[in-house]
């Protein structure tokens, strides 16, 4: 049994070092590899929607297949996948497994057909499945002739997807946020040339922050939680709680607001309460006992929200945003902080969600 246990360790070294890398070794002081997070964690929802058919479809495949990434470079698109419940294989990212080089990834294409190149490859490695699936562009053209307070039988949730940071970071450039017509937006936070790629700021592997990249420049950041209070020179009271607090707390400030106001708004010009839960698609449920939350027995296609208008998608598009990127305080506090505001001043404009603007800085 020692002698396993040994031979266990001495494999489990062996593969750091392989898959990471001398300089990546150095980038990742302090943090344990685990294989079986992030990217490879088995078990994550992200690789087992697929378990009962056994295999991916192609619309998903580019992010969701262990080996579909190199498919969707080469080709611009992806066939049905095998499915595997254990994340990606090396290769899905890796080109070369002796020098551990990436695939090479020459431009960006978001879902609002924009094309950047941050200038990293493995940045634009890392876009090409973290961008979102919808944008602007896909809500607009759903709403598009459509009064905005009246209740569509044709309109349906649109989800942005999982984990859009690249979208996020690019701000206006990328117009994957819903950006209301006559409003300016953020472009690009470009953060600090030592942390402005997302392997600066994330171990590839598990995704895990290195939060002692942050401590530098932001003072007092020394854990995750830490990071809520970084504020840096933007100015303004943005959720109008009568103070000036991190970004992820305004954020967090105006989401609880937003989704008030959805719901409030929903009821009124929809005459059904609407909620919102994380636990399966569409998310956004009929609340059909009235108790303000989504619970198990509401949770199923038949009780999809059936009321949208057009001024309701773009706030609900906008609220779960704001809450699929984990990250967004970070990757681009002021673009999302503009998405919540605008959504929650369309509300108000409304004259049906209960809000009043009073207060509140547009950043």
């Amino acid at each position: 049994m020692r002698a396993r246990t040994f031979v266990t360790f001495a494999i489990a070294i062996t593969a750091t070092v392989l898959l990471t890398g001398a300089s990546a070794r150095a980038e990742e002081t302090g943090i344990k590899l685990e294989f079986w997070k992030g990217h490879f964690d088995r078990n994550a929802q992200a690789f087992h929607d697929w378990d009962k058919v056994k295999e991916v479809p192609a619309v998903c495949a580019r992010c969701h297949g262990a080996n579909s990434l190199p498919e969707y470079i080469k080709d611009g698109k992806n066939t049905p996948a095998q499915h595997v419940k254990n994340g990606f294989a090396c290769t899905n990212c890796h080109a070369d497994m002796l020098t551990y080089a990436r695939h090479t990834v020459a431009k960006v294409t978001f879902p609002s057909g924009v094309v950047v190149d941050s200038g990293s490859n493995d940045a634009n490695l890392c876009m090409t499945c973290h961008q979102g699936r919808e944008s602007t562009a896909s809500v607009n053209k759903a709403i598009a002739g459509m009064a905005p307070d009246t209740p569509n039988p044709k309109l349906a949730f649109l989800h942005v997807h999982y984990f859009p940071a690249g979208a996020t970071i690019y701000g206006d450039e990328a117009k994957v946020g819903y950006q209301y017509d006559g409003k300016t937006y953020v472009g690009r936070f470009a953060h600090m040339p030592n942390v402005s790629k997302c392997t600066d700021c994330h171990t590839p592997h598990t995704g895990e922050v290195k939060i002692d990249r942050c401590g530098g420049c932001h003072t007092g950041a020394n854990t995750l939680a830490d990071l809520a209070n970084i504020r840096m020179s933007t100015k303004g009271d943005f959720d109008g709680n009568g103070k000036e607090e991190g970004l992820a707390r305004e954020i967090a400030g105006l989401q609880a607001q937003l989704y008030a106001a959805i719901q409030t708004y929903a009821k009124n010009v929809g005459g059904t309460p609407i909620g919102f839960t994380k636990v399966a698609f569409p998310y956004w449920y009929a609340d059909t006992n009235g108790n303000g939350r989504i619970d198990p027995e509401e949770v199923k296609m038949a009780n999809k929200y059936p009321a949208y208008t057009p001024r309701l998608l773009q706030a609900v598009f906008n609220y779960t945003y704001s809450v699929r990127d984990t990250g967004a305080a970070y990757h681009n506090g002021r673009y999302v902080l503009q998405l919540l505001y605008d959504s929650l001043d369309s509300l108000a404009q409304s004259g049906k969600a209960g809000v009043s603007m009073a207060g509140k800085v547009r950043p």
